[in-house]
């Protein structure tokens, strides 16, 4: 699943990204959030440890 939904997404602009991050929301479906923690989890995996750090103190501060 992973591999299919980053296929799907290759070549993406970031305004493309954002509206499907954007419709994915909006729609409130159960199932867009698999495919938003597959990004999640890309994003997550490519940091360094000092941005690992703010970003996780960042969503510290939503919770």
């Amino acid at each position: 699943m992973r591999e299919a939904l980053l296929m799907n997404l290759k070549g993406f602009s970031a305004l493309q990204l954002q509206e499907t991050i954007d419709e994915g929301i909006a729609s409130q479906e159960e199932t867009i959030l698999v495919g938003l923690g597959v990004l999640f989890e890309q994003y997550y995996n490519s940091l360094d440890v000092t941005t690992k750090n703010q970003f996780l103190q960042q969503l510290s501060s939503l919770l």
